[in-house]
């Protein structure tokens, strides 16, 4: 695997807490405020912060299937040395 598995949920916690509160700011000041172009974009963030969850999911999961496989592998490779030493 690339990378800790911590640090890759703690960073993408922090990127995901930093636009979740961006988002939730800028709607808020967009309606409290008037400015009702600040809203699409407050809501813009939090799409972004959904998206980058469902990245991470998808990436952690491929993750675990590439480690999986791997360790087929290694047994497959064991089964034809053991295979091959028996002749």
């Amino acid at each position: 695997m690339s990378g800790s598995p911590v640090v890759s949920r703690t960073l993408t916690a922090v990127a995901i807490a930093f636009l979740t509160f961006d988002g939730a700011a800028l709607a808020g000041l967009g309606f409290l405020t008037g400015r009702m172009i600040l809203v699409p974009v407050g809501v813009a963030f939090f799409v972004a912060a959904a998206v980058i969850l469902m990245y991470w999911r998808a990436h952690r999961r491929r993750l675990q299937e590439i480690a999986a496989a791997r360790g087929e592998l290694g047994e497959e490779v064991r089964d034809i040395q053991r295979l091959l030493g028996k002749r």
